[in-house]
């Protein structure tokens, strides 16, 4: 299954994106806004990832989640 890890590395919020054939891609984002708009894109298709989620974010992006969940 693929997989989207979101967590901080050096000050900046990262979205690792890990498909099927364990390859992956990162995005940086330098603020929360970023990184919240830039997890907007992954909406759609959220069901298709299994999400982790460090420990320091993830009350931020369960919220995100839900609230764009709400919104549809």
């Amino acid at each position: 299954m693929r997989k989207l890890k979101i967590y901080m590395e050096n000050g900046e919020f990262i979205v690792e994106r890990i498909n099927e054939f364990n390859n992956a891609t990162k995005r940086t984002f330098l603020t929360e806004e970023g990184l919240l708009e830039g997890l907007g894109a992954y909406i759609e298709v959220l069901d298709q990832y299994e999400l982790e989620v460090s420990d320091e974010l993830w009350a931020k992006v369960i919220n995100f989640l839900n609230r764009s969940k709400n919104h549809e």
